[in-house]
């Protein structure tokens, strides 16, 4: 007899010549008795599965090493990004980005490194700018002097305050634009050694300075520009305030030193004003202690150079001015 094959399918795959699925088959055989056939379903996992199952097994092995060798490439030119933007946020003056990686990146790179170029051109410029009109000023300051000699003796006084006033905010300004044009070099240390040394100055000279609370915490700084900002905070404190008593600790990813006082203090919205270049509270004017207004301006750009900030709150009694520095890499 002729075995007529079953009618193809789709994409000439035709349906199994067999019966599939769970069945029962009877046959009668005669003497009341029946033959029956019933399937034994196959344990899991049965060969077939095994099968499929050490494939994927195998192309798991071939592919997931490659990925990862593939994704490794593509993410090392951005984490590169970051870390580059990080320490263009900590040292202005950093090195350029290296120019790897496929086309896209190259050119993301050449336009980060051409933005950090025109960012510090500009303040450079505007640095050099402010420096050179600065001792522009002196010279007609020095012929108001020797004009004033003419003035009589009961304005003479007053118009030499005036004048004396104005020299040492400009010799402020020049010593600013002297340290901004030439930053110093960038050094790990910890940062509770050089605290320590500040305080020991300053009370060594008699001041009266405590530290109260100090943390190990390694940054990477210039030493020169935090060691000013420490005894610009510290001479404030002193200043205004009668005492200055002094905290290092370590907040997550950054090292904090607070500077506290027991002055008056200064309202809130005087907080934020007073670090405005040449800005001096009324309560500082009022006092007659003599201050340009650049000491708090000069802290928080040094601070923010290092990727830090610089600020005031009120404290139980007087001012606490708190310095946060971000730590060193590890």
């Amino acid at each position: 007899m002729a075995v007529t094959p079953p009618p193809r399918g789709l994409f000439g795959l035709a349906p199994a010549p067999f019966v599939e699925g769970d069945f029962i088959a009877a046959m009668w055989v005669g003497d009341g008795n029946w033959a029956t056939v019933q399937p034994v379903p196959e344990p899991f996992p049965n060969a077939w599965q095994r099968r499929v199952l050490l494939w994927f097994l195998i192309a798991a092995a071939v592919v997931v090493p490659a990925g990862w060798l593939f994704s490794r490439r593509l993410v090392r030119p951005i984490a590169g990004f970051a870390r580059a933007a990080e320490r263009l946020g900590r040292e202005p003056a950093a090195p350029v980005l290296a120019l790897r990686g496929p086309a896209e990146i190259g050119r993301a790179a050449q336009a980060f490194n051409l933005m950090q170029s025109r960012l510090s051109s500009f303040v450079a410029d505007r640095t050099a700018m402010i420096g050179a009109i600065s001792h522009d000023l002196r010279t007609p300051l020095t012929r108001m002097r020797f004009r004033i000699e003419d003035v009589p003796d009961d304005v003479r006084a007053g118009m030499l305050q005036d004048v004396e006033e104005m020299e040492r905010m400009i010799s402020s300004v020049l010593a600013f634009t002297r340290d901004a044009s030439e930053p110093g070099s960038r050094e790990r240390l910890d940062l509770s050694t050089l605290l320590k040394d500040v305080v020991d100055d300053a009370t060594f000279v008699g001041k009266n300075v405590r530290l109260e609370r100090s943390e190990e915490a390694a940054v990477d700084v210039d030493a020169i520009g935090v060691r000013r900002l420490l005894d610009n905070l510290i001479e404030n404190a002193v200043k205004y305030g009668e005492q200055a008593r002094v905290r290092l600790f370590v907040d997550e990813q950054n090292a904090v030193a607070e500077v506290s006082d027991s002055g008056p203090g200064l309202p809130e919205a005087e907080l934020e004003r007073v670090f405005e270049p040449f800005y001096r509270a009324p309560a500082a004017r009022a006092s007659g202690k003599q201050g340009s207004g650049l000491g708090l301006a000069v802290c928080r750009s040094i601070a923010r150079a290092h990727g830090g900030e610089v600020q005031l709150k009120r404290g139980q009694r007087g001012l606490v001015a708190q310095v946060r520095l971000p730590l060193a890499y590890t």
